[in-house]
């Protein structure tokens, strides 16, 4: 290999991301479209897209077709929709397409074209792609989404730091409204959230506040703050304050191992010392048994209003 090659080599190698490599960055290394064909011709790159090329050997994954995507798609191209849902880690959303947002008339059968105007979408940089940040990807997706779909996604944005729903509500203020998809949907969301603002901890939590509805209970009070004692306080997951009832959600990602039992069993002693009474529920209990919880919770309530507590 000559000299000039070895450069070659070592500016497509930086060039190239996820194994995929345009046919422009091709080129500005110094490869012509002869070169470019015998390597096509080789097996060493293989054609994603037109003008997109994926190296021999590299992993096949979603970031590779997202690559590929977006560099096809070329200037003003923005990932989004389930494309950038999926690059921001977005709950309730699937299945995963490649969705692309583009200023120019494209066509594929690989990926899909949202053709609109990409300047004023509010979008960010993740890896070596640009997606719609989580405003606008929310609405995109809110006139797809099932309610429940779409807050299980609006709560993982809120928890994930992606958004806040004062950011969230000036975003809908300004770009969505008549004739724009999504856009009664994500309001209404967000109207039926704003008691709540504060995110839940886990998608399980945002299911039991979609049971609660669903079974006509009482409206509860999501990270409630409990004083326990002088330097202690703790937020309840759900909370019926008047009647001092306590609900938690025990997942596994925040309930599990040893010292997360003892400071559960603590954290309950105390709060039963100060009057409260706690019930727990798993996923099993919230998925499966939605009538059993809601009569479990009625009752409750009732008792402690006996006790008038």
């Amino acid at each position: 290999m000559d000299p000039r090659q070895a450069r070659q080599l070592c500016q497509i190698r930086a060039l190239r991301q996820h194994g995929v490599i345009s046919r422009s960055e091709a080129v500005d290394t110094g490869l012509n479209k002869r070169a470019i064909d015998r390597i096509l011709e080789s097996g060493e790159w293989i054609r994603l897209l037109p003008g997109v090329y994926a190296i021999r050997g590299c992993p096949v994954t979603f970031m590779r077709r997202v690559v590929g995507a977006y560099k096809w798609a070329g200037d003003g191209a923005l990932l989004s929709h389930s494309t950038s849902a999926k690059l921001l880690g977005l709950d309730g959303v699937g299945p995963f397409g490649i969705e692309v947002s583009t200023p120019r008339r494209l066509r594929s059968k690989k990926v899909v074209i949202h053709q609109r105007a990409t300047s004023d979408i509010p979008s960010m940089r993740i890896d070596c792609v640009r997606a719609a940040r989580a405003e606008p990807t929310l609405l995109d997706l809110a006139s797809r989404l099932t309610v429940e779909n779409l807050e299980l996604a609006l709560d993982s944005a809120l928890r994930l730091g992606l958004t806040r729903f004062d950011r969230l509500e000036r975003f809908h203020n300004s770009f969505a409204g008549r004739g724009v998809p999504g856009s009664a949907a994500l309001r209404g969301l967000i109207q039926l959230r704003e008691p709540c603002q504060r995110p839940h901890h886990s998608v399980l939590e945002v299911e039991f506040r979609q049971l609660t509805r669903s079974e006509d209970l009482p409206g509860a009070v999501a990270q409630f703050p409990v004083v326990l004692r002088s330097g202690l306080t703790v937020h309840l997951d759900f909370a019926y304050p008047d009647e001092k009832v306590a609900i938690e959600i025990d997942s596994v990602r925040w309930h599990s191992g040893l010292r997360a039992i003892k400071q559960d069993n603590e954290r309950q002693n105390l709060l039963v010392a100060l009057g409260w009474r706690v019930l727990r529920f798993e996923w099993n209990d919230v998925v499966r048994r939605p009538k059993v919880i809601a009569a479990q919770i009625r009752n409750a309530l009732a008792r402690q209003g006996e006790l008038g507590l």
